[in-house]
């Protein structure tokens, strides 16, 4: 059986983003999404849920945009003077402290158990998981915390060495120049039998969006690409199964 779980990432980070994840649900092939909970809507994630009831829903660990939600002087290495995350992964966790990112990490996977949602799994922006200065404290927590994780192929090796429960395929390229229908119904028309992730990043476009996220028009292609008649009508038939990490718990 082809089992698909489309994930959105980046919930939270503005109304922009949760709009475009509610409407990839409920007129898409979109059943995930991992939420950035050091922003500002990340509380709506509740709200959504209630909109979208078999929407799983992760942790997107955010390790270089916005604020920590530990305080900075806990996690003085990760921040710049005013107390943001430094820019410019990876180098900006170069000379990050270990144990200050397991600390914000965890930070990170307690408030997202607090917006009253079942977490499915764990994921990272910009894959910061991958770095050498985070991959063993990501670990760690995602077996405290019993959670399932994506996984690159950077690390993909590592987390199945780990025991970590993981999806068998994770595909990068509906992104950026990637971001056409013809593109990912090829993906879909080459999917492998068991489980596999597709990583989106859909959103209705607005200033906010624009102000604080470089990758912002593609984002719109995104969210009518995976609400496409054509798309939804290939899924149908060709058997595969949408869904989200809970079926790997």
């Amino acid at each position: 059986m082809k089992y698909l779980i489309v994930n959105a990432d980046d919930f939270g980070l503005t109304k922009g983003v949760n709009k475009g994840v509610v409407e990839c649900y409920k007129n898409g092939i979109l059943r995930s999404t991992s939420i950035m909970c050091n922003m500002p809507y990340a509380n709506e994630a509740l709200q959504v849920k209630e909109l979208c009831p078999d929407l799983g829903f992760g942790i997107h660990i955010t390790l270089d945009a916005g604020k920590p939600l530990s305080s900075p002087e806990k996690v003085n290495t990760l921040v710049d003077e005013r107390g943001y995350f430094k820019r410019g992964f990876p180098h900006s966790l170069d000379d990050a402290d270990v144990d200050q990112i397991r600390i914000e990490i965890e930070e990170q996977i307690k408030k997202a158990f607090s917006l009253g949602v079942t977490i499915t799994h764990m994921d990272s922006h910009h894959h910061a998981q991958s770095h050498s200065k985070v991959i063993d404290a990501f670990i760690e927590m995602a077996h405290k915390y019993n959670l399932p994780v994506r996984s690159t192929p950077l690390d993909k090796e590592k987390i199945i060495k780990a025991g970590l429960k993981t999806v068998d395929n994770f595909i990068y390229t509906f992104y950026d120049d990637g971001v056409k229908k013809e593109n990912l119904l090829s993906i879909l028309g080459s999917l492998e039998e068991g489980t596999t992730e597709i990583m989106s990043h859909p959103a209705y476009v607005d200033d906010e969006l624009v102000n604080i996220s470089s990758y912002h028009a593609k984002r719109e292609v995104e969210r009518k690409i995976l609400t496409d008649k054509d798309v939804l009508q290939f899924i149908r038939d060709n058997n595969i199964l949408l869904t989200n990490y809970s079926i790997l718990k």
